[in-house]
């Protein structure tokens, strides 16, 4: 696998440890990364992606005690924003923010050279939302020695707790992205987390659910769930969505029929359909969670 350098350059010894121990700890984050905390020794490696502090751009220039932005031919360079001002560098970061978000800032600056490894999973239960969701708990644990796991459910009446005082949802997410606003675009920012798995709450209403068209979801996959930093995201749906292209857009698709009796009926309804829409694809993704349990076994 091709990885390539990523130079971090900042005065302060521990940040930069903690820093680059979480980049490289990270799952997907396919860069090597060499630290400096002197700007001069960082520079004589002829650095091609340079992310530098201001402490250490004022550090170059002490006695004039100015920010200067030197001149590297060939070099990337993306401010560690601090204290010290923006001497005039296009792309910056905010040093004093969380490591989790200073990441998907540098991801959206780096996303082109990046390979996007989020998995999306589709957990479809068209007898039973609550068991769905269940179901998509189990899968998420599983998927946490992976990396971070993110659950969203598309369900009708959801479980998952919404005892936060924020009540923030998807709805917020696709409408600050139709404002083109860049307030909260990431979809941590309205998540909230438990018991090691990630949640982002479901619409609101199943009207504001169904107002959404096929290219705002064909938005939410590219720029929403692909370019995340999650390793898994699995929706939740209990009934088929408006536009089948959601279970086409996914990586693989858990299904359970139901022992209810109506099982059969609905998987060859849900075949039917698949057929007539010209979406025999989709079959190859389908995994049926009683021969799922019988594989373990």
């Amino acid at each position: 696998m091709f990885y390539r350098q990523l130079y971090i350059c900042d005065v302060e010894k521990v940040y930069l440890k903690r820093l680059s121990s979480y980049l490289s700890r990270h799952p997907g984050f396919m860069w090597k990364i060499k630290t400096y905390t002197e700007l001069s020794q960082c520079l004589g490696e002829r650095p091609e992606i340079l992310l530098v502090s201001g402490r250490a751009l004022k550090q170059m220039d002490s006695e004039k005690g100015t920010v200067a932005v030197p001149d590297i031919k060939g070099c990337q360079m993306i401010l560690l924003e601090d204290d010290s001002g923006n001497p005039g560098i296009e792309l910056s970061i905010s040093k004093y923010q969380s490591a989790g978000k200073l990441y998907e800032d540098l991801m959206e600056i780096l996303g082109e050279n990046l390979i996007q490894n989020t998995e999306v999973i589709g957990i479809y239960g068209p007898s039973s939302g609550p068991d769905a969701e269940i179901f998509a708990e189990n899968i998420g644990r599983e998927q946490l020695n992976k990396g971070e796991v993110l659950i969203i459910s598309l369900t009708e009446f959801s479980t998952f707790s919404r005892d936060e005082e924020d009540d923030s949802s998807i709805s917020e997410w696709f409408y600050y992205r139709a404002q083109k606003s860049d307030a909260k675009r990431r979809l941590r920012d309205w998540t909230y987390k438990s018991e090691g798995l990630d949640y982002l709450k479901g619409f609101r209403t199943v009207y504001d659910r169904m107002e959404i068209q096929l290219e705002e979801w064909s938005d939410f996959f590219k720029e929403g769930l692909r370019k995340s930093h999650y390793t898994t995201i699995i929706l939740v749906f209990d009934r088929l969505p408006k536009y089948m292209e959601l279970f086409v857009w996914c990586d693989r698709i858990f299904v359970q029929w139901g022992e209810d009796g109506y099982g059969d009926l609905r998987k060859k309804v849900f075949l039917k359909m698949v057929s007539y829409m010209g979406m025999t694809q989709l079959l190859e993704k389908i995994n049926v969670e009683q021969e799922r349990r019988e594989n373990v076994k």
